[in-house]
């Protein structure tokens, strides 16, 4: 019943209460009504036999001397009972003997005994009473009656049944009003302060004198929730502040750190370059021993990895300051072909084929400069690891996927091996194949790029099966 859902739990229990009693009430006045009209029955079976019984005995002289007119008269004594519609004396063989009928019958006289009346009713009473003279069987008195006054004694029923409903309803309604307040008052207070606590945010509020029953029991757990919830929001807070605290310091020591770090290359990066160039010039002078020639070569590799290691270091830091430039709408299409341009030498060499799909999303919300990022490390890491022999082959395409645009890239390439590199593919200066040149920068810097963006980026990868990323662009409204 969804009325009944909805409406409030005050008048549920009116409802419930007053329902209760129209039923019990009602029950009770159906089984009393049809006891009465059961005993009224009985007792009027009771006096009409009795009344067959004194008719018989006296009936018995006129069926012996075969006297019908006395057995008439005697049967028309019974106009002075109401209830007494019809009366027969019937021989010993059940044949008609003598008749009476408070009204003209309906049909012929002659009637077999077993025959009822032609104005026979469910309130019609039938008694026979067998009549024997020194156990010799004589005939047999029937009485007809009929129980004039039960439709009145059934609408007296009625009326007092209705009388007793709606006396009952009426006190029921009364009674339930008033005790309901004392269920309902306390409910409501708890209902008041349950939207007091959530629209102020105030858990200090506390449901007093909500007594000892379940709603008490209710009102107990009640306030010991809000207790918890009070210590728990006060133990939040006093976290936050701290967390802040910590943001802050944290944020400004990642800020010194960085300053340090681009400061450290900086003025490493001139020196570096002095004694590359010094070892260049010893190289071109040819100063250096025979014997000595591998050690010389051992330094100045190791040179010119501490020099690609400082740019590297160099490009990061200046990466990372530009991590919050504003969104712009792009078109996918356009942004890789001015990216494939930058790279026209290297694709052409490799002999690279790249097929892109844009149609189901062919725009989205992003920094530019990053979005470019991107596609450049994939292309040139997919050409770069390509295998042995097999000219790389790329495949972009798009979707919507809720508000991310979902980027992915499929190469044909060396794959890498996830059970053993699984924890280190975005990590800085991280590589997996040593056989080509590269600072393992690379997935970092994109890493960094979808995650300060609000996307997230995943890799499936498989050796000398090639490997897909899965990146998912936040495209947030501009």
């Amino acid at each position: 019943m969804p009325w009944f859902k909805n409406i409030s739990i005050k008048n549920k229990l009116i409802f419930i209460q007053t329902t209760t009693a129209f039923i019990a009430v009602l029950v009770c006045c159906i089984f009393f009504v049809l006891n009465d009209i059961r005993t009224f029955k009985e007792a009027g079976n009771r006096k009409v036999y009795s009344l067959a019984r004194i008719v018989g005995e006296n009936a018995i002289p006129t069926l012996l001397f075969l006297d019908q007119d006395a057995a008439t008269q005697l049967l028309y004594k019974l106009n002075k009972e109401p209830d007494i519609t019809q009366a027969e004396v019937l021989d010993k063989n059940g044949k008609l003997f003598a008749r009476y009928l408070r009204e003209e019958p309906a049909k012929d006289s002659t009637r077999h005994k077993q025959d009822l009346p032609s104005n026979t009713t469910p309130e019609q009473l039938t008694a026979r009473y067998k009549l024997y003279q020194e156990k010799e069987f004589l005939g047999t008195v029937v009485l007809y009656a009929h129980l004039n006054d039960l439709n009145k004694i059934v609408a007296g029923y009625i009326k007092v049944a209705g009388l007793v409903l709606i006396t009952a309803i009426i006190a029921a309604l009364i009674i339930s009003v008033f005790l309901q307040r004392s269920i309902v008052y306390r409910l409501l207070r708890l209902v008041t302060k349950t939207k007091e606590v959530a629209k102020t945010g105030n858990y200090s509020l506390r449901v007093d004198g909500a007594g000892t029953d379940e709603i008490g029991t209710l009102a107990g757990g009640f306030n010991a929730m809000l207790e918890q919830i009070e210590k728990m929001n006060r133990y939040l807070k006093e976290t936050n502040a701290e967390l802040k605290t910590y943001s802050i310091n944290l944020e400004r020591t990642n800020r010194e750190l960085e300053e340090f770090a681009y400061i450290s290359s900086h003025d490493m990066k001139s020196p570096i370059t002095s004694l590359y160039g010094m070892f260049t010039l010893m190289q071109q002078k040819e100063v250096v021993k025979p014997e000595h020639r591998h050690l010389f070569d051992l330094a100045i590799n190791s040179v010119r990895q501490m020099q690609k290691t400082i740019n590297a270091l160099n490009e990061i830091i200046a990466f990372r300051k530009t991590l919050k430039i504003e969104r712009q709408q792009i078109d996918l299409a356009e942004a890789l072909e001015e990216v494939k341009l930058r790279i026209v030498d290297l694709i052409s060499t490799s002999q690279a084929i790249i097929q892109a799909n844009f149609s189901k999303c062919p725009y989205v919300n992003f920094p530019e400069v990053h979005l470019k990022s991107i596609f450049q490390n994939l292309l040139t890491n997919a050409i770069k690891y390509q295998q042995e022999g097999k000219p790389p082959v790329i495949g972009i395409s798009t979707k919507k996927e809720g508000n991310f645009v979902v980027l992915e890239v499929r190469d044909n390439g060396m794959g890498i091996d996830m059970n053993r590199f699984k924890d280190k593919l975005f990590g800085l200066f991280q590589r997996f194949h040593t056989h080509t040149e590269g600072t393992g920068i690379g997935l970092h810097m994109i890493h960094s790029i979808v995650e300060s963006y609000g996307g997230r980026i995943y890799l499936e990868s498989e050796e000398n099966r090639g490997t897909t990323f899965k990146i998912y662009l936040d495209n947030a409204p501009l």
